[in-house]
């Protein structure tokens, strides 16, 4: 199994009360796309994205949709935003998917990526765009993952 972890794109400056509703600027919206068309030549496959339902995360989420043509709908959870790692990966585990892609934010997805490849609750600098690959041989577990490639969205600018 594969997972990816992707932090959205670059968004709109956060105002007191609307965090929910903040959307990716024009600028993040072209640099995801640069970026999804970049990450096909490392990703053959994604079978399912799960996203935040904040709006800067579903936009990534669909941007990456879009590129990849993923064939299964856009599968909105609130888990994606709980920083619990171990309920990722039982969704993860529970989907029964090769390449099942994550759409969150910070800290979570430091988190996550943290916990997958070594259990360590070192805290990492995931960026906006960034996306991560960690692969399991088997069922996905804590500490049980391999880091493939973590690569910034900004490289394709």
């Amino acid at each position: 199994m594969n997972i990816y972890i992707v932090r959205h794109g670059d968004a709109e400056p956060g105002m007191v009360g609307a965090d929910k509703q903040r959307a990716l600027t024009k600028e993040g919206i072209e640099i995801l796309h640069r970026a999804a068309a970049g990450w096909k030549s490392l990703i053959t496959n994604i079978d399912c994205i799960v996203s935040s339902p904040l709006v800067r995360a579903l936009q990534t989420a669909e941007i990456i949709h879009q590129e990849f043509s993923v064939q299964s709908d856009i599968i909105i959870d609130q888990t994606v935003v709980s920083g619990n790692t171990s309920k990722i990966l039982e969704i993860a585990n529970v989907m029964r998917k090769q390449d099942i892609l994550f759409c969150g934010h910070e800290p979570d997805c430091s988190r996550y990526l943290a916990d997958m490849i070594a259990n360590s609750g070192n805290n990492l600098n995931f960026k906006k765009g960034m996306i991560a690959k960690v692969s399991y041989n088997g069922k996905a577990r804590i500490g049980a993952g391999y880091l493939d490639f973590i690569i910034p969205a900004k490289m394709f600018k």
